[in-house]
């Protein structure tokens, strides 16, 4: 009984000292899931595999040298900028319109987010120090381990199969094939809806003339990873420096936000995501809270996969557990719930 109890805690310890090397193998396993289907179609008009697997390790590394040498120091660039003229539009704007200059002031004190250690760490940049070098080797580094599932995945895979017991095989594959659906939609619909997301935020702000507006399309480009909360994140910033060049730009860029949010939620989600992701908004805050707690912003976006996929663990290992009807029910329930991101 003691070696039990040694054996559960020392495997507890493993876990959180791996969990940094743990999470970024299960999001490169989300990537690969994700290419999957793309190389099995090069595959399909006869392209060979590994023509196909070079073709996404492109697409991958290609994305990111685009993002460090374009997107960031663009990003960077325009941040500066708003940041030297920040207290010149604020003057101006509390000048034209005294009711607002309370809120203006508030910005401008030592404990607003627009403060000036703020603004001097928008002026040196987001990227900096052994932070930079850090996060770019961990993104390398789930590239590659995902171009290697890409070329490993099916062997790994029938290894592990292999390891189970014999009345179990059938289940587990079955669970992993239709598991697999759903990181697919997953990961497919939050490509779609962030890219539409970041483009529709910078065309509003670009057709207000927003100071800012390369840096809040990428805000909003990743905050539409996480459902309900993200919008919130990525309006808010929006709207108050809309609010320095007008109140009615502010309040265009707000209706603009809330018009791509409506849009995305009723029409957009269900056809990108379709079947795969059928969750109830109440269950899509309870997750998000949940992984943002355990593991911050990174926990919010990845938990919902995985709780859209526990009715498959239910229909599969629990029908015979649980009554008769209790598993019938909940896919009723499921199916007239609300489909969110």
């Amino acid at each position: 009984m003691l070696l039990k109890i040694a054996l559960a805690f020392l495997l507890v310890v493993v876990v959180i000292k791996l969990w940094p090397l743990i999470l970024m193998m299960i999001i490169a396993l989300l990537l690969a899931v994700m290419f999957d289907p793309f190389v099995l179609w090069l595959e399909a008009h006869r392209v060979r595999r590994g023509l196909g697997i070079t073709v996404v390790a492109l697409i991958l590394f290609g994305s990111l040298l685009f993002l460090m040498f374009v997107v960031v120091p663009s990003t960077l660039r325009q941040s500066r900028e708003v940041a030297q003229h920040l207290p010149r539009m604020t003057q101006r704007v509390a000048a034209s319109y005294p009711q607002v200059a309370p809120l203006l002031q508030s910005l401008q004190s030592p404990q607003s987010p627009m403060s000036p250690e703020l603004r001097n760490f928008l002026t040196r940049g987001l990227l900096v120090g052994k932070f930079a070098i850090e996060g770019v080797t961990a993104i390398i580094f789930v590239f590659v381990l995902a171009i290697y599932l890409l070329v490993e995945g099916r062997v790994a895979y029938a290894w592990l199969v292999a390891l189970a017991q014999p009345r179990h095989r059938k289940k587990l594959d079955r669970t992993a094939r239709e598991m697999s659906g759903v990181v697919l939609a997953y990961m497919r619909g939050q490509a779609i809806t962030c890219f539409l997301c970041g483009g529709w935020a910078y065309l509003v702000l670009i057709l207000c003339r927003v100071p800012g507006a390369l840096p809040l399309a990428v805000l909003a480009f990743f905050c539409d990873l996480v459902p309900v909360v993200g919008t919130i994140i990525m309006t808010a910033p929006a709207v108050l420096l809309a609010l320095l060049v007008g109140p009615m730009r502010a309040l265009i860029v707000f209706g603009g936000y809330m018009l791509y949010h409506f849009v995305e939620s009723y029409f957009i989600i269900p056809r990108v995501y379709g079947d795969q992701m059928r969750l109830s908004t109440l269950t899509v805050l309870l997750a998000v809270a949940v992984g943002g707690t355990l593991q911050g912003a990174l926990g919010a976006v990845l938990i919902l996969p995985f709780v859209a996929a526990y009715p498959i663990v239910e229909r599969i290992w629990l029908r015979e557990k649980l009554p008769d009807d209790t598993v019938a029910q909940h896919e009723a329930l499921a199916e007239e719930g609300e489909t969110t991101s």
